[in-house]
Order: C-alpha cells, then structure tokens, then sequence
C-alpha cells in the first residue's frame, strides 16, 4: 500500500514538473501558431544583416553564434516563410530564399534556377533555409514571438537602404523612389515591411532621379586637357554560384573615384545586375590598379565609369 501511494505521488510529481517544464498551454500555443500564420506564413521579409547559411539559430536577444556570416543581399536578403509555429520556448521557420536580380524595365525580380533535366527540385533544396528562435524564459505569447521576429527580420521602422553595403547606398536610395532609376525596385518589393522607409516615400521622386542622372554623366565626363586614367593590372572577378545556377549574366557599371596613386577609392554601383554578381564586381576592382589621370603632367584624381561583364558562354 505504501509503495502505491509513493509511487502515486512521485507520478504526480513528475506530471507538474512536465507542465512547468512547458509554460505554455496547448490551447495558448494554438492561438500563437495561429496568429504566426496569418501574419507571417506565404509573405516576403528581409532577414537582418543577409546572413548566409541553410540553418539559422537565434538567441532570445536575437543573436546568431558567432562566426556566423553575412551574405549578398541579392541572394541572402530576401525570404518567404512557408511555415512558422512555436513548439515549448522556441520560435520554428521554414523557409526559402529568394534571388534576386535587374530584368531590364521590369526592374528588381526573383529570379529563378535554369532547370536541370531528372532534377526538378534542385531550386527549393538549394535555396532552403530554417530558423530557429529562443524566446526565453516565461510564458510565450504572440507579443513575445512577434518580438523575436522583430530581431530576425526587418519591420516597418527599419530602412533598407541604411542597412545595404556602402557601394550600394546611392543606387538603392534612388532607385526606391525613382521609375526611371537603374536601381529601380517594383511595388510588390517596396510593401515588404523596412525595404520602403517613411522617409524614403516622402521625398521627392523627380529631385531623386535628377539626382541619378546628374550623377551618372558626371561620372563619364572627363574633364578638359585631362588625359584618363589607364588600367595596368587587373584581375576578372568570379561568378557568383546563384547566378550560375541560375544562368544569369550581363553587363554592370560602377562608379570609381582613381586616386593620385592609381588605386580605385569610393566605388559605388551605378546600374546593377543582381544575383551576387555586384560585389563579385566591387570586390574584383578594388584590387585593380590604374595609371592615374593626369593634367599639365600632374596627377590627378577622377572619377570614372568602370563596366565588368558576366557571361558564361
């Protein structure tokens, strides 16, 4: 009799010590799981600093571990969360990257891999990424889960175009405001919270586009008795692996400031590609080195347009 009631009691016990272990109840973390799907399941977010990867785990302060890396926005930004749920005091998200890049007048698209015969699902295993998520301790509710999304992707307060490499700073401004810009990014882009700041949609698009214009003619205007600067060493730069895959390629143009001593300085993209193949650019030519302008023998610093072609065949 005693060893019923003892083992009646420890039984007990270890059912409360399961139910603390889990704060939050069955019927709770349904209603969580359903509000993550109304607001986030089948919709596009930028994920914060582009990091790379096919496997994210986030801290409750919103930290991956360290040596974790950032990627190229083009291929690393942008993802579509298929499914999303809580299971005890972790945050679960299946997801995809999106590519992206420049389709001439259609401006900023998906792009997609070129197929492969036999091998139809090569795109979604490429490109597909989980994140996992410590709320932290206590009870989860929608605002906490909400909260640790806040610290994995963009949202309405974040500026996209403050977040981007330096380089590539002048075009995005621009070109999120401006129809006419190389930059240019379509609406269905623009709604995806933070990638369109209030202050970007409140300027002005003409003064944004006459800006870019004056920008780019500067740029190939040498001025007079100038002699150019001439390249002495260069290196091509490498093609990205998204773009291979997804056999895209094309021309881009960066703006180069060539200093006395013939070393590329303030490079920033002018018109774009996409897909990884821009900072495969930035990067190729911050290593070129030039004979640099020269006036009356001196020389002198100039800025120049620099194009770098991506072709695979």
């Amino acid at each position: 009799m005693r060893r019923s009631l003892l083992l009646s009691a420890l039984a007990s016990l270890a059912f409360a010590t399961t139910l603390a272990a889990d704060p939050t109840p069955a019927s709770a973390a349904s209603e969580i799981d359903q509000h993550l799907r109304d607001a986030y399941q089948n919709k596009i977010f930028v994920l914060r600093s582009f990091y790379s990867g096919t496997s994210l785990h986030f801290d409750s302060a919103g930290s991956p571990p360290a040596g974790t890396l950032a990627g190229e926005w083009t291929v690393d930004g942008f993802v579509n969360v298929e499914d999303i749920h809580v299971s005890g005091s972790r945050l679960h998200i299946r997801a995809s990257r999106l590519h992206v890049g420049w389709l001439g007048a259609d401006g900023l698209k998906p792009l997609h891999d070129a197929v492969v015969k036999g091998k139809p699902d090569d795109e979604k295993k490429n490109r597909a990424l989980r994140i996992e998520a410590d709320l932290g301790q206590g009870p989860v509710t929608a605002e906490t889960a909400d909260a640790a999304l806040s610290r994995i992707f963009l949202t309405s307060q974040d500026s996209f175009a403050d977040l981007v490499p330096d380089y590539w700073k002048p075009c995005i401004s621009d070109g999120l405001v401006s129809k006419g810009n190389f930059c240019r990014f379509p609406p269905e882009l623009t709604a995806i919270p933070g990638v369109s700041s209030p202050e970007k949609n409140n300027q002005d698009p003409a003064t944004i586009s006459a800006g870019a214009a004056s920008s780019i003619a500067t740029t190939f205007r040498m001025p007079k008795g100038v002699s150019p600067p001439k390249v002495m060493s260069q290196h091509e730069p490498e093609f990205s692996e998204p773009a291979r895959l997804a056999k895209f390629q094309g021309t881009m143009t960066l703006a180069v400031l060539v200093d006395t001593s013939g070393v590329p300085t303030n490079i920033h993209i002018l018109s774009p590609l996409g897909c990884g193949l821009d900072a495969k650019a930035v990067h190729a030519v911050e290593g070129w080195r030039f004979k640099p302008a020269e006036k009356d023998g001196q020389p002198l610093a100039v800025q120049i347009a620099v194009e770098v072609d991506f072709h695979l065949y």
